[in-house]
């Protein structure tokens, strides 16, 4: 065995140690991958590469890394599989830990950190991501936990590092559509009927909503929970079929009926199909939808009518 580097003692005393003071300084996702390796094998940053380590941080060299990003991709590209190598692993917490402690996450952004709030909505956002989607079809673990890190950067700067990233088109639509979503719902009373919440909610894919709630206050928090566990799942009373038996003409209209049929069973207005023909008949009578229906056809028959 030819150990010229000490790499032997390096094991037996459990320590991740670099080369030599540039190391870091050369390519800041040496940080990264130092910080994985020592979290994954349960080992230390030896007491010289930490403070390599911070040193390098606090020579605002990577500063200037967003500005290379047009310049080196590869850089950046780096940076991304780093975090999502780390973010995949089981200790992703751990690592995520001492990279804050060691300032490494300016590396991404300057004013990017996990304080006591930052954690607390991406725990939120996992513990949400394992009840409403267990298998990760809608987005994978680490992404999410990437872009609820990102989220607690304003606006133009998150979509900014998630550009850098190189992250996909759909991660950077979901950043930029966090705050206008997440103010869209902090504008409604209190009392807003759950159709209308519903509405809005339901403009948004599954990843931005739990984005959204994990930054949330508990009131509009509760909304997309409701959303989520129960009110994306609530059907009219009565389908086209039964509209048809009832004598409604099939067309344009049905999808009016259908929604505010949905609308209405959301909001409790309406607790059987039984109900739901009388509130039919006094908000859409049959007669008014056959004479709608004969007029359109007569127009579209004869268009020089008029």
């Amino acid at each position: 065995l030819l150990d010229f580097f000490g790499g032997v003692v390096d094991l037996q005393d459990r320590q991740v140690r670099v080369l030599h003071p540039n190391s870091f300084i050369e390519d800041p996702t040496r940080i990264f991958r130092a910080v994985r390796f020592a979290t994954r094998l349960g080992f230390d940053l030896g007491a010289q590469t930490e403070t390599y380590i911070r040193n390098a941080i606090a020579s605002g060299i990577y500063t200037q890394i967003p500005g290379k990003s047009n310049k080196v991709p590869a850089l950046q590209t780096r940076l991304r599989n780093e975090l999502k190598y780390i973010l995949q692993g089981p200790h992703w917490s751990q690592a995520l830990a001492l990279l804050t402690d060691l300032g490494a996450l300016h590396c991404l952004h300057p004013q990017l950190t996990l304080q006591a709030r930052e954690w607390r909505q991406i725990r939120l956002a996992m513990r949400w991501q394992h009840l409403f989607d267990p298998t990760q079809s809608q987005i994978q673990s680490w992404l999410l936990i990437l872009e609820a890190l990102l989220a607690s950067l304003p606006n133009p700067e998150r979509r900014q590092v998630a550009l850098n990233l190189h992250l996909p088109d759909l991660s950077q639509q979901r950043l930029q559509a966090l705050d206008a979503l997440r103010v869209s719902l902090e504008t409604l009373p209190r009392d807003t009927p759950a159709s209308q919440v519903s509405e809005i909610l339901g403009r948004s894919v599954q990843p931005l909503l739990i984005l959204v709630a994990a930054q949330s206050r508990l009131q509009q928090r509760r909304w997309i929970w409701q959303y989520l566990h129960h009110w994306s799942r609530v059907k009219p009373l009565l389908g086209g079929q039964d509209l048809i038996a009832l004598g409604y003409p099939p067309g344009p209209t049905f999808k009016t009926i259908l929604s505010a049929l949905g609308a209405a069973t959301l909001d409790g207005e309406l607790h059987s199909p039984e109900q739901a023909q009388i509130w039919l008949q006094k908000y859409f009578p049959l007669d008014t939808a056959v004479s709608r229906h004969n007029t359109l056809n007569s127009e579209f028959e004869d268009p020089h009518r008029h």
